[in-house]
């Protein structure tokens, strides 16, 4: 790791006073430690090392040597990035007390302490980088010092540094010449990018670190003559070794990113469709070689982007239809389980309030029940605490794969993975919850005579004055879980959630329709466009959640896995959990002959009356973050 010793960073600093007569030992100095060294971090840990001498001006002296050393060439990697390198220090945000310094608040001892071993006689690794630093650091002429590091950074070639250091430096040589149209040199500095891009793409062992910095300066094409305005010309034996490359570095970012320097730096269409295409087949062939079904997926994933990216139709087809015919064994799923500390005594003593002498007394205190996933507020709290104690969660992005048991969606980012990991949480506070809701249900059943449809819905009008369509479908999907068909339940019960979502924003005069335009048709947009809008009248985020995780993306997304014929057969937990989101909001939506928006406002952050937090809600809901409490302590373990 490049850094220098933290105690020699916090030390009290000795000034450096510039002394002629001393070069010739810090000249031995340097070339003893270059001598083994490969590359300059490893002479600037050498010279270190002298560092117990007793005599604080040799102290400063060695400080200061060392220090030149410590100056790095930086270039960027990835898709995207800009060709060249830069010289720099480890840090340019540190004190005055921070070695190395930013190269423009060097001082003129340091100056004078390069430029005179800069005109000893010295290994071209350590000339280029004196001479980089006083180019950078605007030594008076220099141009000469810009020449100079130029030259030196070809010469060591033929050094002992590592290929890795010799690429960088080639490079730092390409970003010298450029700006300052140094043509003269460009020949020279080309070749020997050109023999170490070889030499490496032929090598037993290829580093592509080595080469693609290289190439992305190679097709950027050689300097062109002023005010000439035709495409740079590019040497034929920099793209032979791009497609070298292609057949070479097969890992997804690798051939990805030798895809895109083709798209951005080639003009020949053909050549950029092949490029495309090498790497497309790249992502196909390594999906070929995995046996293991999660890792087939990624490639496949991998390449049917790309090949959507760069409009590749045949090949996105083929990716596809591999995708398609994964065998689900080989899928190696793990299901991690936890122990709950909720004691069936509790739950017991939680079902109690439904022991009503008359069923419409239960249910007004089965939709009085709190959210089934819990505080939101709270949630998130822990869902931050998860991430932030995990190294895991940090470092790895998260895929989820659906119903269909195909990836579905991928979660890579911070705000991503929180979302992710809240729906984590949510899910098992749903899992828990859908079983105390179902139980009260079916205890319902066991100890009352069930009304008929219509009885009920005239009841749920009468009791809470909703709509009375909503309140009919309420009744019909009651009375089907009761008679234990859970499937037709929910298939009647969710489209109506987005039902009364709709009438609720309709009789707040909320613009939600969406008009003709081209050749889209008019219509009301779906339940995850109408929630946000629900949200600022000021419904209660608790229960927004709860509609969101499970009935949308990223929760258990029930609604478009019932709308696409995937739900063929459903739990009487999910079913009750169903049946909970709908009296949520159908009851909160009045009748026609009674809608007032006012009185409709004022009852949305109270979406279950003010009997919400009732002891026994209270209880429920602290053996719910008990149990999530646990999930997140669990899950925070590597």
């Amino acid at each position: 790791m490049d850094s220098v010793p933290s105690d020699d960073r916090a030390a009290e600093p000795i000034a450096f006073t510039y002394n002629p007569e001393r070069i010739s030992v810090i000249r031995a100095l340097i070339s003893e430690a270059y001598s083994a060294a490969t590359s300059h971090h490893d002479i600037a840990s050498t010279i270190f090392k002298e560092q117990g001498q007793e005599d604080s001006n040799i102290q400063a002296e060695i400080r200061e040597v060392a220090s030149t050393f410590y100056y790095r060439l930086h270039l960027e990697r990835g898709p995207g990035s800009k060709p060249g390198a830069t010289l720099e220090p480890l840090s340019e945000t540190g004190t005055s007390y921070f070695w190395p310094r930013p190269i423009r608040g060097v001082g003129p001892e340091i100056l004078k302490l390069w430029n005179e071993l800069l005109s000893e006689s010295i290994e071209p690794e350590i000339q280029g980088l004196l001479a980089d630093l006083l180019f950078s650091a605007r030594h008076p002429k220099p141009h000469i010092y810009a020449r100079r590091a130029v030259e030196a950074y070809v010469a060591a070639q033929g050094g002992n540094f590592s290929q890795l250091d010799k690429s960088v430096m080639l490079v730092r040589a390409w970003s010298i010449l450029r700006p300052l149209r140094l043509k003269d040199l460009e020949p020279s500095v080309e070749e020997a990018m050109m023999a170490l891009t070889e030499s490496t793409l032929r090598a037993e062992v290829s580093a592509p670190g080595v080469v693609l910095p290289i190439l992305r300066c190679l097709l950027e094409g050689r300097l062109k003559e002023k005010r000439e305005t035709k495409q740079a010309y590019i040497p034929a034996e920099a793209i032979d070794h791009l497609f070298s490359a292609l057949d070479r570095y097969k890992a997804d970012h690798l051939s990805m990113q030798l895809a895109y320097m083709a798209r951005d730096c080639l003009s020949d269409k053909e050549l950029i469709d092949l490029a495309l295409r090498k790497a497309a087949s790249n992502l196909l062939e390594a999906a070929e070689q995995a046996t293991e079904g999660h890792s087939k997926t990624h490639w496949l994933q991998q390449a049917a982007k790309f090949a959507r990216k760069f409009h590749l139709d045949d090949i996105q087809r083929e990716c596809v239809r591999r995708l398609q015919a994964i065998d689900p064994s080989t899928f190696q799923w793990m299901t991690i389980r936890t122990a709950s500390t909720i004691r069936p005594s509790d739950i017991e003593s939680y079902l109690r309030i439904f022991d009503q002498p008359h069923l419409v007394d239960a249910l007004i205190r089965f939709f009085d029940t709190p959210s089934p996933t819990g505080s939101r507020r709270e949630n998130e709290k822990i869902a931050k605490h998860i991430i932030d104690n995990s190294l895991t969660h940090k470092i790895m992005g998260t895929a989820t794969y659906g119903t269909h048991g195909l990836p579905q969606k991928s979660y890579g980012t911070d705000s991503e993975k929180l979302l992710y990991q809240i729906n984590g949480i949510e899910n098992v506070s749903l899992g828990m919850q859908g079983e105390i809701l179902s139980a009260a249900l079916d205890r319902m059943a066991d100890t009352h005579v069930i009304p008929s449809t219509g009885d009920l819905a005239a009841w749920l009008v009468e009791r809470y004055g909703s709509d009375p369509g909503l309140c009919t479908s309420l009744a019909e999907s009651l009375l089907l879980y009761w008679g234990r068909d859970y499937l037709s339940c929910i298939q009647l019960a969710m489209p109506r959630v987005e039902a009364a979502v709709r009438s609720i924003l309709l009789l707040l005069d909320e613009p939600i329709y969406r008009v003709e335009e081209d050749k889209s048709l008019g219509q009301f947009p779906g339940l995850g466009t109408m929630l946000p809008l629900l949200d600022k009248y000021g419904f209660d985020p608790d229960w927004s959640s709860f509609i969101r995780a499970l009935l949308l993306t990223p929760g258990r997304n029930l609604r478009n896995l019932g709308a696409h014929g995937f739900l063929q057969d459903v739990d009487k937990q999910t079913a009750a959990l169903v049946l909970r989101a709908l009296s949520v909001v159908a009851l909160l939506a009045p009748e026609e002959t009674s809608k007032k928006a006012c009185a409709l406002r004022e009852s949305l952050p109270f979406a279950t009356g003010p009997t919400r937090t009732a002891f026994f809600d209270r209880v429920l809901l602290a053996l719910s973050s008990r149990l999530n409490a646990i999930l997140s302590a669990r899950l925070v373990k590597p």
